[in-house]
């Protein structure tokens, strides 16, 4: 045999991942370093292959192996050498307890087996859960091969532990890589580990000293059962200790001595028998905040809007050739309004340009900016409405229609690269039409607000400022004629409430009947198709052109809601206004009337030309995947989306795909998957930074106060587009953000509680614009709430509380 069956741990390394699996390998390194770990053997991949050979395989097939006298033999034998009394087996796979891949309780451990037979038996269960449903199906979330996935088996004298839990050296919520988390619970750390108990919690700080502590449930206690195996004692109350202080600061040290030693926040199991405290693992941290970072007024203002557009991390390719685009629009508003300094890659902070953090914009003042400040007051006098008039949206109208005519499949390689740049000059110009008219909107914003104080109708601010249509709107307004149409047929209609939204258009398409209607949708995809489905940072998600499936799922939405569709009627509110005893006394509402439509032009210019930037995201994202499907065509790369995970620069250092230096782009694949990988699930910024704790314990969830009052009903949580048809009317919209793609769900949902965003957010206004009650930014709406709870939503307290 190329390599042995079994091996004692202690000669094992972070060198023998392949061998002995990411538990063992850890493990072992444990040991080297001086670390109490209990001592064991591992059962070797190599033991794996021989017995059942590489993957795929089947739970049923490998658990019904018969164990190989040559094999069965190397195990009895190293359970002998440890004495042969109670052992604890666990799964130990080549792609667990990595940076990115924990692989917490995918396969299975046992606990106090005893005799050879039960071991050789716990060690083929362990290769047997290897395929286990969820382990394929946590192995296909990450992407990983299954015919190269082995697994080793750790078997080690068992700890009859007083108290034992997990240790976290570094905050998992707050990412603070200062203070040590501990959980524990009497009895075998496995009731802590798979969740059975409330376990007892401490946090300490970098002096090993307890600075937050709160007494478990004690709800059950596992304990070792006499003969093997374990027992469950129900309803165990106060049955053992708490750790010490002195017990706290003990497991402290050594977890702070582990992450050095591997060089990064450890998550560590370790067991408490008398006076010994035993690791019996230790693997990276996995889903972990980034450090927090102090925040002033601005940044926690700023901070909620900005990571509403990134509900996901921005691939590479995307910071290069789209994103950072945006980031320099964002840097051109601030230094052209105020004069203010912002630099977006203090923003993205990248590692290997992949997006490892956000950090709020802090915009700092600079020699410009009195003058800056000086030209944005005298803007205050433009009429905002005159922007489409302005040469400089003319050149953009232009220059965009030349850019979306672009045939990419027939371009040049040189000229499909250049894309990106020519779609970042549009972004410029737009940058130039907000700068030159925004000032304008405000201005009269403020003057609006100032006369409504003094009149006492603050009230009507919301909806006066919404009077003037939208792009949005108007998309909105189509979509609802287009449902309109479909109820005029009323047999399709009907099959479309049955169909998914790809079956639903299928169905559109081949109907004799609904000409009008395809017609009308596909007048629509030419008019709004370059909407993001997504956001505008994520470059890689489809248009809705692209991936009309969106609309179609809006579409069937609105069949569904026949009674409120398009957008709500805002003359009521104007008409109140315009008949308030002072201006009809005064004769100014006339006067009144413009100043409100100059009012309403500010959220008209922010909207529509937030529409007119995403004109430039499909040809922008349609270049990157023509270049990614040349380039796998030539053989540089292995499969097409792998070019996202380059960088714009590195594209453009390949003179043409059969040229591309195929080694040199692997490469950085690779290393750039893997870091992605290790950063997989953890937030771009702890929730606790950017959304401070409030005291508030009747509460669910609380955020930022969107308005609207209050309201009832059951939650429903949508993470994406491909899940708005389950929206029903009534209910609460639980979601991470929001975008234009959202907006026909504001017709159906009672109230709305969004994880990320604040009162300036596109579902803040929306939901004004509805009339339903919104709370923003909550930081963990989707994690917290559940399907079918009925909740209270206060959208003028910003709180979720049980109905």
């Amino acid at each position: 045999m190329d390599a042995p069956f079994c091996l004692p741990l202690q000669r094992l390394g972070r060198h023998d991942l392949e061998l002995a699996g990411g538990k063992g390998a850890n493990l072992g390194e444990l040991i080297a370093a001086g670390f109490d770990v209990p001592e064991g053997f591992v059962v070797t991949t190599a033991a794996y292959y021989s017995a059942v050979g590489p993957g795929p395989h089947s739970f049923a097939a490998v658990g019904r192996l018969a164990v190989p006298g040559a094999l069965a033999q190397a195990i009895a034998d190293g359970y002998a050498s440890l004495g042969a009394g109670p052992v604890a087996v666990r799964s130990s796979a080549t792609a667990e307890d990595l940076p990115g891949a924990a692989f917490a309780g995918q396969q299975e451990t046992y606990l106090n087996v005893q005799g050879e037979a039960a071991v050789i038996t716990a060690v083929r269960d362990c290769w047997a859960s290897l395929w286990g449903e969820r382990a394929i199906a946590y192995r296909a979330r990450l992407g990983l091969d299954e015919s190269t996935v082995a697994i080793a088996v750790v078997v080690q004298r068992m700890v009859d532990a007083d108290l034992a839990g997990v240790m976290f050296t570094a905050d998992p919520v707050t990412g603070r890589r200062d203070h040590v988390v501990i959980d524990a619970s009497p009895g075998l750390g496995e009731a802590v580990v798979s969740g059975l108990v409330t376990p007892d919690h401490a946090v300490l700080d970098a002096d090993n000293r307890v600075i937050s502590q709160r007494a478990g449930g004690r709800e059950v206690t596992i304990r070792a059962a006499w003969g093997g195996g374990t027992v469950t004692d129900e309803n165990a109350g106060g049955a053992g200790g708490a750790p010490s202080d002195g017990q706290l600061a003990r497991l402290a040290d050594l977890g702070r001595r582990i992450a050095t030693h591997f060089g990064g926040p450890q998550d560590v199991e370790w067991a408490i028998e008398g006076e010994r405290i035993a690791i019996v693992q230790a693997r990276p941290m996995t889903a972990l905040p980034p450090a927090p970072v102090p925040l002033n007024a601005v940044q926690r203002f700023v901070g909620p809007v900005i990571l509403e557009l990134l509900p996901r991390r921005p691939h590479p390719l995307e910071l290069s050739a789209w994103s950072r685009s945006i980031g320099r629009h964002v840097e051109g508003l601030v230094d052209g309004l105020v004069g203010g300094h912002v630099d977006f890659n203090d923003v993205a902070v990248t590692t290997d340009e992949v997006m490892a953090s956000y950090v709020p914009p802090d915009p700092h003042p600079t020699a410009r900016t009195p003058l800056r400040l000086l030209r944005t007051l005298w803007r205050t006098r433009r009429d905002p409405r005159a922007w489409r008039d302005d040469p400089a949206y003319r050149r953009f109208d232009a220059d965009a229609g030349t850019l979306a005519a672009l045939d990419v499949a027939g371009a040049e390689w040189a000229e499909l690269l250049a894309v990106p740049a020519r779609a970042s000059a549009l972004v410029d110009l737009m940058t130039e039409l907000r700068v030159g008219y925004l000032p304008g909107a405000v201005g009269a914003m403020l003057r609006l607000r100032l006369l409504l104080a003094v009149l006492r109708r603050s009230e009507l601010f919301g909806a006066l400022i919404l009077e003037l249509p939208t792009m949005t709107d108007r998309a909105n307004g189509t979509l609802a004629l287009i449902a309109d149409q479909l109820r005029g047929l009323p047999d399709l209609a009907e099959r479309l409430a049955g169909l998914s939204p790809a079956a639903a258009l299928e169905a559109i398409r081949r109907d004799p009947d609904a000409v009008d209607v395809r017609e009308r949708l596909e007048a629509f995809l030419l008019r709004y198709g370059h909407r993001e489905t997504g956001s505008v940072l994520l470059l890689r998600d489809p248009s809705w052109a692209d991936e009309p499936t969106t609309v179609m799922a809006l579409i069937q939405l609105l069949l569904a809601s026949p009674d409120k569709t398009g957008t709500p009627p805002f003359a009521p509110a104007l008409a109140r206004l315009l008949h308030d005893p002072v201006l009809t006394a005064t004769r100014s509402a006339d006067w009144v009337g413009r100043l409100v439509t100059r009012a309403s032009a500010g959220v008209q210019v922010r909207e529509d030309t937030h529409f007119e930037v995403t004109r430039a995201m499909p040809p922008v994202r349609h270049a990157c995947v023509e270049a990614g499907r040349r380039l796998a065509a030539a053989g540089a790369i292995d499969q097409a989306d792998d070019v996202w995970f380059l960088t714009l620069e590195e594209l453009r250092s390949v003179p043409d795909p059969d040229r591309a230096g195929g080694a040199r782009l692997r490469e950085a694949i690779g290393r750039r998957r893997a870091l992605w990988q290790e950063l997989a699930g953890a937030p771009l910024i702890a929730t606790a930074t950017l959304y401070p704790e409030r005291d508030d314990s009747d509460a669910l969830v609380t955020g930022v106060a969107g308005g609207g009052g209050v309201a009832e009903g059951p939650v429903r949580v949508i993470h994406s587009p491909a899940g708005f048809g389950a929206l029903r009317p009534g209910e609460v919209l639980v979601c991470p953000a929001t975008n234009p793609s959202w907006t026909p769900l504001f017709s159906r949902a009672g109230a709305v509680v969004v994880d990320h965003g604040g009162i300036a957010s596109h579902a803040a206004i929306v939901a004004r614009e509805y009339g339903i009650p919104a709370v923003m930014g909550t930081g963990t709406g989707t994690g917290v709430l559940r399907d079918g709870v009925r909740v209270r939503v206060d959208g003028d307290r910003g709180r979720v509380t049980p109905a």
